[in-house]
């Protein structure tokens, strides 16, 4: 009995022992196979047509996780450079109520992105999936697939096994929460690959052909509606004689006669209502009440205010807050805390000073260059009308004021003279901005009359409060 016993516990031993030498050796494989064809800096991509952005975890509200808004955004760059043509966006939508592709989509065309140059898969349940698809419904050859490091090596390795010319980019912008498990599960993952390629499996959905060089609006899953008219087009009189003929001059330099039919009058004259509506839609829009749902969190979270990074800490907490909506994140007293340590040293390496930063360096140091965050930008001159646009588009908005003219009753009077606020929302009724105030452990939703926060705008100089060169205002643009 007990030699049977060992013999048990050595076969388990032995069979643990194989398989994490055929993991090692896979992962070892894959990695070796794929290395040369991934690429860190987008100036070293090859010009490719297609990028391939594989999909990752949206949010509930629908905003992408930071590692998809990583990707998505990594692909417009190439997309921006001309590196690239197209971009095929492959997610899940196998759910109703979840949908990656829709909204990397949305995000491509809040950016500038030409509509159809967007071609959306919404059968990439997997990486795999993914590029099989890329290659038999959109009859892509070469493409340059879009992701973090750890999951490049195992993209390009399917991509190349598929007989597809595959690149990969880095889509790292960020350090992410859970790499640690992402890495762990990754090489698991890749004895998946290994075996998916070897058997020659088939993706979950094929369907129809989608070419890539055609119209990628084809792809989506709601019809689009051709902008046939510009608005001073629809603006013009239709005329009641549908008779009337129309001049259009022809290559030749001859006047070439088109009658006007009856059902282009038709046409025309229900584009002049959608636009109408459309446009009545939006002064409704800015007459209703806005909320963006902000963390907040106060400058100094334990209450310290002797400690002179907290004193002066509200450029850092305020990245901060808009940084945790941006990524859909909450925020922890220690967190905040440690993080505005960190950003303070950061700002004493770079700018010499952690204790007042003007709006160019919040966004320059603390944003793009600390959070390496480019979504973002300083508009000068600006008003409470110019805020209010902002946030009506859905941005969050961080302002710079003089703390002594907002006259908050939780501030130590007579208040500070250099203050950031986040403007978070506004209420059309009572005529109030909504703010974190991370001057105030009260400060969460704190509301300002909307004249109050105007006169009180002021830009200043990056500097242990230093004297005013220049009275201007300013706001910082955060968009998702």
């Amino acid at each position: 009995m007990k030699n049977i016993r060992i013999k048990i516990i050595i076969t388990f031993c032995s069979a643990i022992a194989i398989s994490v030498v055929v993991i090692i050796a896979i992962n070892y494989y894959i990695n070796s196979k794929s290395a040369k064809y991934i690429y860190q800096e987008m100036a070293n991509v090859p010009q490719i047509k297609v990028a391939l952005v594989l999909g990752a975890k949206v949010n509930q509200n629908g905003t992408l996780s930071p590692i998809y808004q990583d990707r998505v955004q990594t692909a417009f760059e190439l997309y921006e450079s001309k590196k690239v043509e197209k971009i095929i966006v492959s997610g899940d939508h196998g759910r109703e109520n979840y949908d990656e592709v829709n909204s990397a989509k949305d995000y491509l065309l809040e950016r500038g992105m030409e509509s159809e140059d967007i071609f959306l898969d919404y059968a990439g349940f997997d990486t795999y999936d993914s590029l099989y698809r890329a290659k038999e419904i959109f009859q892509v050859s070469s493409l340059v697939v879009v992701t973090q490091n750890f999951h490049l090596s195992r993209a390009v390795y399917i991509g190349k096994s598929l007989g597809l010319e595959t690149y990969g980019m880095s889509a790292d912008k960020h350090q992410y929460i859970d790499n640690g498990y992402s890495e762990l599960r990754e090489k698991f993952s890749k004895i998946k690959a290994f075996f998916d390629v070897n058997l020659n499996s088939k993706p979950k959905f094929l369907g129809e052909n989608i070419s890539i060089e055609g119209d990628g609006r084809e792809s989506w899953d709601e019809k689009y509606i051709p902008e046939v008219f510009e608005k001073n087009e629809i603006d013009n009189e239709v005329s009641d004689d549908i008779s009337e003929t129309n001049e259009d001059e022809n290559a030749d330099g001859f006047v070439e006669e088109k009658e006007i039919t009856i059902e282009d009058v038709e046409i025309e004259k229900n584009l002049k209502a959608e636009f109408l509506v459309e446009e009545e839609s939006i002064q409704e829009t800015k007459t209703k009440n806005i909320l963006l749902e902000v963390p907040f969190a106060a400058q100094a979270p334990f209450g310290n205010w002797s400690d002179a990074r907290k004193q002066d800490g509200c450029e850092e907490v305020a990245a901060i807050m808009a940084m945790a909506w941006v990524r859909g994140e909450g925020l922890m007293l220690q967190e905040v805390d440690d993080r505005i340590n960190e950003i303070s040293a950061f700002e004493e390496k770079e700018i010499g000073t952690f204790h007042d930063a003007s709006a160019d360096d919040v966004v320059e140091i603390i944003f793009k260059k600390y959070f390496e965050y480019n979504q973002v930008e300083v508009k000068y001159d600006i008003d409470k009308e110019d805020i209010k646009a902002e946030l009506y588009s859905g941005n969050l908005i961080i302002v710079p004021t003089d703390g002594q003219l907002l006259n908050n009753p939780n501030y130590t009077p007579p208040g500070p003279t250099t203050h950031n606020l986040v403007a978070i929302g506004y209420d059309f009724d009572s005529k109030e901005f909504i703010t974190n105030d991370s001057g105030t452990r009260n400060g969460k939703q704190y509301r300002y009359d909307e004249d109050v926060l105007e006169r009180a705008l002021l830009d200043y100089p990056t500097g242990f409060h230093e004297n005013l060169e220049e009275i201007r205002t300013a706001m910082i643009v955060v968009r998702k």
